[in-house]
């Protein structure tokens, strides 16, 4: 596997990563994510990183961990699992590590959290964006393909008062994500909102995004002469 070291901070705690070229590397909503999970992190002994690409997550959730419990893992990359595992190793975590897409490693299993950093943008934008490169995106052309399956499936898999966390990123039909969510979740709270300019490389075509927005593949706003998305931190308890 070919690495690179990738350096990545949340407050005043970092971490150098081994990041393999076939695994995904962490970007801003990885940051959201973590900011808001890490509000959570001690208040739940089971906790799953659903998806967990190189293992940023499980790493952080075990720094943070005041009971330094098990952190569990899994992803249907056999790239990332390598990767993750020699993450894992190098920061000392107490890890369970899987390989499997989205929650089929883990049947009979629950848990408290669930911290999901699962792919949630746009197919059709993810082939055009360096964030996937060598990565894949099976997400639909509204984005929401895996996210949905998720949803659908995560009451099966969280313990009594259980709850996940994971972003909704405007980069899909973000109104199809939210009205599952409230059919299958009694509560439902926004942790954070984020808004950022879509990188040039995404941005050039706008024709193809205003298309795209009508659609309600995708939504963004217009201002400055750029376009501003947004990322939603959400928590949904059982």
């Amino acid at each position: 596997m070919n690495k690179n070291k990738y350096i990545f901070k949340i407050n005043n705690t970092s971490v150098r990563l081994s990041i393999g070229a076939k695994v995904f590397k962490p970007t801003a909503t990885t940051t959201f994510l973590l900011r808001d999970a890490s509000k959570l992190v001690n208040k739940s002994k089971d906790i799953l990183d659903l998806g967990c690409g190189s293992g940023v997550i499980g790493v952080f959730v075990n720094k943070l961990n005041k009971n330094k419990n098990k952190i569990f893992a899994s992803d249907v990359s056999v790239d990332a699992v390598d990767c993750a595992r020699k993450n894992f190793e190098k920061y000392r975590c107490n890890y369970e590590l899987k390989k499997g897409s989205l929650f089929s490693p883990w049947k009979n299993k629950k848990f408290d959290l669930i911290i999901n950093d699962v792919s949630g943008i746009s197919e059709k934008l993810a082939k055009n964006s360096s964030w996937f490169k060598n990565v894949p995106c099976k997400t639909g052309a509204d984005g929401t393909a895996l996210t949905l399956k998720i949803i659908s499936s995560s009451n099966k898999y969280l313990n009594k008062g259980g709850g996940i966390i994971f972003p909704i990123i405007s980069l899909s039909n973000t109104k199809k994500i939210k009205y599952l969510l409230k059919k299958k979740f009694k509560k439902i709270k926004i942790m954070s909102n984020n808004y950022w300019f879509l990188p040039n490389e995404l941005s050039k075509n706008t024709n193809k995004l205003i298309e795209m927005k009508k659609k309600n593949l995708i939504n963004f706003e217009k201002k400055y002469g750029k376009i501003i998305c947004n990322t939603q931190i959400v928590y949904a308890k059982i």
